[in-house]
């Protein structure tokens, strides 16, 4: 599935890529990927099985936007300080894209 995208933030402390997108029928979808080749096409095995490391979602932008939050924004309060600013980082900069 082909998508648009909006924001692409990596980060080595939480050792993934994160990219925000638009896709077809005014839905959005959210990549979080290690070591991925991702242009403008969402690789259907990060779809079909998405994991900690590794997975895509598509859905609305509240949908995307929570699931940030959950994922990405646990790093504020669970990890080490590096983790907490690494996670504030890319959870205001994909939030930022969304709006």
């Amino acid at each position: 599935m082909k998508f648009k995208e909006l924001e692409r933030i990596s980060n080595e402390i939480l050792t993934c890529e994160y990219i925000v997108g638009e896709v077809e029928g005014g839905k959005y979808v959210y990549i979080w990927a290690e070591n991925e080749d991702i242009e403008d096409e969402i690789p259907e095995e990060l779809l079909a099985d998405p994991e900690c490391f590794a997975g895509a979602m598509i859905g609305t932008k509240e949908e995307i936007a929570e699931h940030i939050e959950d994922c990405v924004g646990s790093f504020r309060w669970a990890g080490d300080e590096a983790q907490q600013e690494a996670a504030n980082e890319v959870v205001e900069t994909l939030l930022e894209a969304l709006n």
